[in-house]
């Protein structure tokens, strides 16, 4: 009996010194976090550190490439050498088109080399972390994406008096998931909303792509297609985030206007230009591309949700770096993928120095496979005007309802609710939010820092609409 006595003893003290542990390290890291949110606020502690990071990254990018060189610069010397270099180029530009618009159109197959799949209740399904239960799939190249389907109660539906209850489609950005929409569901549902929330391949529980060149923005507007396909949805809102909200807008002028009438734009952009950001913005966005050029598999997502997020419980943190744990480094290429197709280059390059003769000669030296992402980068930057286009006309995007949302502490967006605001027509916009709002006291994650006002906000935007089809009004 004593020594049954001590063994409980003991385990409470165990216990009590990990809640304490955990105590001291979530503080620990909400400070660490806070420090570098102020320390990054300031435009020139930005440049220090990007000054600090460009030169190992170009070091890094420059020993990548001798290889390449060393093995071509036979090419240099010997007869056709030089035209072979450039048809080097051109076809590896070409291959790499093509596989983006064979995604584009789902005939796509991923070999299984480029893919990681994650069964249900196996390594990398998080069977611990809420709603994997609620969680359903659907295929697109041969890629499992998983989203997860939340439906009301049908007392909240009678609750709420409402005659048109609206399913919302939740889309996240980069590096998060689905699990940033957990606060936000709730208050829907008690609404009477039907909620879906999408794993964009390579995040979350869906499967993981392990080769970034295999991962095009196209497959992402094919899953977003697709999903709309599978679950035949109607009259749907779309409520998107940071990269989830560029997929959204780029693939809703593709799909039915039956599908989805209203868009709910959180801290999100379209397809991204430089002249976007200011230079304070822009600063971030590189020291993101760098960072994430030289540590890839090893960047640790805690630290990038701390920063964004300082506030943060440390049990929260844990769940947005779970979908990688465990698995092998190159499990987050589509991280890394997404950080580099935001175009680094003007438009001039992307469009026409990158199509002169030498440029391409200097490519196939060093090495075409090495400047895929600039091949990415080119293709969003060449679909970006046509998106902006359907956005700025009333005519081409008649019915659409658009909402602009921001947090106002932003440290790496803020400045595309601007541009959102000034290319989409004012004719689209929410008359409760002609110019946008702002989240006062919201960061870059408005779903943690303020998930009530969200949830408001998206299930107004879904009965003002209700209640024009009600009504009968026009939409």
């Amino acid at each position: 009996m004593p020594l049954f006595k001590a063994q409980i003893t003991m385990d409470r003290v165990i216990k009590v010194a990990d809640r304490i542990l955990d105590l001291v390290s979530t503080a620990v890291m909400t400070v660490a976090g806070h420090l570098s949110s102020f320390i990054l606020s300031f435009t020139i502690n930005r440049a220090i550190l990007l000054s600090a990071l460009l030169p190992l990254y170009l070091y890094k990018l420059v020993l990548t490439l001798i290889p390449s060189i060393l093995r071509n610069l036979t090419n240099l010397i010997s007869p056709g050498g030089w035209s072979r270099l450039v048809e080097r180029a051109e076809s590896h530009r070409t291959r790499s088109d093509a596989r983006a618009y064979a995604q584009l159109n789902g005939s796509y197959q991923f070999k299984p080399d480029e893919l990681f799949h994650i069964a249900a209740h196996s390594r990398g399904w998080m069977e611990n972390i809420p709603y994997a239960n609620d969680t359903h799939s659907f295929t697109v190249c041969g890629a499992t994406v998983r989203y997860i389907h939340l439906k009301p109660s049908y007392s909240n539906i009678l609750q709420d008096g409402r005659k048109t209850h609206r399913p919302i489609v939740l889309l996240h950005g980069n590096p998060t998931w689905s699990y940033m929409w957990r606060n936000v569901f709730p208050s829907l549902l008690e609404q009477g909303h039907e909620v879906y929330a999408i794993d964009w391949l390579g995040h979350g529980r869906s499967d993981k792509i392990l080769r970034p060149e295999a991962i095009t923005f196209e497959l992402h507007v094919r899953t977003l297609m697709e999903f709309f396909e599978v679950t035949n949805l109607e009259d749907a809102i779309i409520a998107a985030h940071d990269w989830g909200g560029c997929v959204a807008l780029c693939t809703l002028p593709r799909l039915p206007t039956t599908t989805c009438e209203s868009v709910f734009l959180l801290n999100t952009f379209f397809p991204p230009r430089l002249s976007d950001a200011g230079l304070h913005y822009r600063l971030l966005n590189r020291i993101w591309y760098c960072t994430t050029g030289l540590l890839k598999g090893f960047l640790p997502e805690s630290a990038v949700v701390r920063f964004i997020t300082p506030s943060i419980s440390q049990s929260d943190v844990a769940a947005y770096t779970a979908p990688y744990k465990g698995l092998p480094r190159s499990a987050k290429a589509s991280i890394q993928r997404f950080s580099h197709i935001v175009p680094s280059l003007p438009r001039v390059f992307l469009h026409r120095a990158r199509n002169i003769w030498a440029w391409k000669l200097v490519e196939g030296l060093c090495g075409p496979q090495h400047f895929d992402s600039l091949n990415t980068q080119a293709r969003l930057s060449a679909q970006d005007e046509l998106v902006r286009t359907f956005w700025r006309s009333k005519e081409q995007a008649r019915g659409f309802e658009v909402a602009v949302v921001f947090g106002d502490k932003d440290p790496l967006v803020r400045d595309y609710k601007n541009v959102l605001v000034r290319e989409i027509s004012p004719e689209l916009m929410v008359k409760w939010a002609p110019k946008g709002l702002w989240i006062s006291g919201a960061g870059h994650m408005p779903a943690e820092d303020k998930a009530r006002d969200v949830a408001r906000l998206i299930a107004k935007l879904a009965a003002e609409k209700g209640e024009q089809r009600t009504n009968g009004e026009p939409s």
